[in-house]
């Protein structure tokens, strides 16, 4: 392994250790967040200038094998608890004397899965407009829009699902939609 190569995978375990460590926190800290997927991004885009494909899959490999270690080194050191464990997951189950709050939970339901999809499908149709205008066949441009839809759904969901505030999450659809517009406007 060459020294670029090296110093990419060292990046991807420091984004692992820094992401481990802000997941400990007593509180969520999107600045620590931030700095661990920025390190493992980094070194990701070092691994395919220094490697290309070849690179990026290696330093993946290192960067999930530090993750499998660290998880694994928490498991095996974690004291055994004896209170019983909380009933929430990401807040999708209530604490005991909390309200269930049905309504709020249908109306999360309906934004990540319906409108989630609604604002996919209105990104895939900008990026099919977008593609059809650089020149792009019919067949190529239908293929990249029908290859985006479910990712950006996925993308898109996981990030609604962590956003904390009503607001914040119609921002999110909006902002993934608004591609939509010009393409629109150009007649796709």
């Amino acid at each position: 392994m060459d020294a670029g190569l090296g110093l990419a995978a060292l990046g991807a375990l420091g984004g692992v250790a820094v992401l481990r460590w802000s997941w400990s926190l007593a509180q969520r800290s999107t600045l620590a967040n931030l700095a661990g997927w920025g390190l493992l991004a980094t070194s990701l885009g070092l691994a395919a200038g220094f490697a290309g494909a070849w690179g990026v899959s290696v330093v993946a490999l290192v960067g999930m094998t530090g993750a499998a270690a660290l998880l694994g080194w928490a498991a095996a050191t974690s004291p055994k608890l004896r209170a019983k464990a909380s009933d929430r997951r990401v807040r999708m189950l209530p604490e005991a004397g909390e309200p269930s709050r049905p309504g709020g939970r249908v109306l999360t339901f309906a934004m990540v899965v319906v409108a989630g999809l609604a604002a996919s499908i209105a990104l895939g149709i900008a990026l099919r407009g977008a593609a059809l205008g650089v020149g792009w066949s019919e067949a190529d441009a239908n293929a990249s829009a029908l290859f985006a839809v479910p990712l950006a759904w996925g993308v898109l969901a996981s990030v609604l699902l962590l956003l904390d505030s009503r607001r914040q999450q119609v921002t999110a659809l909006i902002v993934t939609a608004l591609p939509l517009v010009p393409a629109l406007l150009a007649g796709s």
